[in-house]
């Protein structure tokens, strides 16, 4: 895993002058492979000079790996750029341990953004390769969560005293050590997991029950860990100007012969470097061969390489350097998906939005909100209208009911499209593109959206009723929430600022101002004349949730927090003595941090499990399936 992002950084060798990462305590004698990898970067060069870099390299190699040993593929998103820096520090700091318990792995796991389950899905890569005694030594001697037939067979390898056979291996899966499957798991349900910290996922513990289900279902696990690798992939790689591309992957090319190159190079050359990863950043050197016609020996030539990743990959610390790297799902999304197939299709939305909000402010936040509301899944389910008596959507669970309006703007949009685009542009893509003109079109910030998506053929009334956050929550729940989709605190802090602008209904603050102690009094008070105490009295009144600035997107909801003026319950619980005080300071005061962050924020929400490639289907008209 690379500390600072998907970058290559712990390829860099120790030098006279400098100490990177393979020192530290989780790397020393753990990883391996780097001659596959400088083998594979040398015949890459041969054939691109300084074009493809050593991060994007690892994550190919990463996803042929597991797919050589039988385990699922998936699409990679490619455009990484290489660190010039490593950090020795972090690498000790932040690497999980295999001493650790539950807690401490739910929580280094969540510090990166991933949520418990993409923990215990990711533990999964265990299902491979092997580890040091002196890594499971304690767990096999002194542990009572393992199985005693299993323990007297590791100690045959591994004695009780420390230092004597610190280096000798056993595999972490003693089933199907080298095929990428579901058996660990299955191994974990009788206390065979070689590691502490793998048996603690099974031990009485909040990932039991996740445990059974993928040591029950091969298939649940498979696309678990492909949604926990598209998070794992998202962490901070470097792109467009950032780093550079390694001529070496072991070494940093010195500045000046790094710069005498790109200064020559035509500005095309440079231009072509996604600012965001894509899978058609190399004209030659993509992920899935298949899809190129032309130059195909070459294609042929360097995925073959990736196979020499098999010899390899029987060490599961190949696989964890690598993992973090890859991406799955959202592997297919560009922002240039529709360059070609629908050059028009991004003007079209944006007129049309505009339109609509010029002609009801409000309209927004409707839009925006629309997006939030689909995109604890991304595929335009939200859309689908009830069918009394054969079909039932998510429209009218309670998160939704009466909150979530705009659909016949998004009809309207797809009819455009379809006018100039027949069944190429889906609903889900056109909720992502809108909900951000929407916001640009009030005043707040702009991002590039990835593109791709394809709509759902179905919904869930249940998942919408679970998974939504309603406005009663309190911080933890918010937390918690939002953590299960792989979003840090401050990211659920910087999210719920989409408040800034929308209405919400008398009986989603009721409460608030009435029963809550955490409000201005006089605010509170304000409220209450267009709010009356008794249920169903004037539920459907609305107030806006950002008093201040209600049609403008800027950071005066974060002001609000401070003096107590948030709308509703789950609003101020952001600012009220807890955890994310600090950020919600920091947004009141730092504008342009907050903008900076919604963006980053919205594309990562984005990216939540959308449908890709032949999954789903282009709706032609948003509201049902094909």
């Amino acid at each position: 895993m690379h500390l600072q992002g998907c970058d290559a950084s712990v390829l860099l060798n120790d030098t006279a002058s400098f100490t990177g990462e393979q020192g530290a305590l989780p790397n020393a004698g753990s990883i391996r492979g780097f001659g596959v990898i400088d083998n594979i970067k040398a015949q890459v060069e041969a054939i691109c000079k300084q074009t493809v870099s050593c991060a994007d390299i690892l994550a190919v190699a990463a996803r042929d790996s597991v797919v050589a040993l039988g385990g699922p593929s998936w699409k990679v998103l490619l455009g990484r750029r290489d660190s010039t820096t490593a950090s020795l520090s972090q690498a000790n700091s932040d690497l999980p341990a295999p001493s650790f318990d539950l807690a401490n792995l739910t929580a280094a796991f969540a510090k990166k953004g991933l949520s418990r389950t993409d923990l215990v899905a990711l533990s999964g890569a265990h299902t491979i390769g092997l580890a040091q005694c002196k890594n499971f030594r304690a767990h096999i001697y002194n542990d009572t969560n393992v199985n005693a037939a299993f323990a007297t067979l590791r100690k045959g390898s591994c004695p009780s005293a420390s230092g004597n056979g610190g280096g000798n291996l056993a595999a972490l899966d003693t089933t199907t050590s080298t095929t990428f499957d579901n058996a660990y798991y299955s191994n974990l349900l009788v206390q065979s997991g070689l590691l502490h910290s793998d048996q603690q996922l099974f031990n009485g513990g909040a990932t039991d029950s996740l445990v059974r289900t993928y040591a029950a279902t091969p298939t649940c696990f498979n696309k678990d860990f492909a949604a926990a690798m598209i998070r794992m992939g998202n962490i901070s790689p470097l792109t467009g100007s950032q780093g550079q591309v390694r001529l070496t992957c072991s070494k940093e090319p010195r500045k000046l012969l790094y710069s005498m190159i790109y200064d020559h190079l035509p500005l095309n050359y440079t231009h072509s470097r996604s600012v965001a990863l894509g899978h058609t950043v190399y004209s030659e050197f993509q992920a899935d061969t298949t899809e190129i016609a032309a130059d195909r020996d070459k294609h042929v030539q360097v995925t073959d390489l990736m196979v020499c990743m098999l010899a390899m990959a029987s060490s599961v610390s190949v696989l964890l350097v690598l993992m973090c790297t890859a991406a799955v799902a959202s592997a297919q999304l560009s922002p240039t998906f529709y360059d070609t197939s629908c050059p028009n299709a991004l003007s079209t939305i944006k007129s049309a939005v505009t339109a609509a909000v010029n002609k009801e402010n409000r309209m927004g936040a409707s839009l925006l909100r629309l997006h939030f509301h689909d995109c604890f899944g991304c595929d335009a389910s939200v859309l689908l209208a009830d069918i009394p008596g054969s079909f039932t959507g998510e429209q009218g669970a309670l998160p939704n009911a009466g909150s979530i309006r705009g659909f016949d703007v998004i009809a309207n949009i797809k009819s455009q499209v379809e006018a100039i685009c027949k069944q190429t542009v889906s609903c889900a893509d056109i909720l992502a593109v809108a909900a951000r003109d929407s916001v640009v079109a009030l005043g707040g910030p702009s991002w590039t959206v990835p593109l791709g998506r394809r709509d759902s053929t179905t919904a869930s009334l249940s998942l919408a009723n679970s998974d939504l956050p309603p406005p009663f929550f309190n911080l933890s729940n918010l937390i918690g929430a939002f953590s299960n989709k792989g979003f840090t605190a401050t990211e659920m802090v910087t999210l719920s600022g989409a408040h800034t602008i929308g209405d919400a209904q008398c009986k989603n603050f009721r409460d608030h101002i009435y029963n809550d102690t955490d409000i201005n009094p006089a605010f509170a008070t304000s409220l209450q004349a267009n709010c009356p105490r008794p249920t169903g009295s004037g539920d459907t009144n609305l107030a806006p949730l950002d008093t201040s600035t209600p049609y403008a997107f800027d950071n005066a909801y974060y002001s609000n927090l401070l003096s107590q003026k948030g709308l509703l319950h789950s609003d101020q619980e952001l600012f009220n003595g807890g955890s994310t005080d600090n950020t919600v300071r920091n947004f009141a005061s730092n504008p342009a941090a907050f903008s900076s962050a919604f963006a980053a924020a919205m594309v990562k929400m984005g990216n939540l499990s959308p449908l890709t490639g032949s999954q789903g289907q282009i709706r032609l008209t948003c509201s049902k399936v094909n």
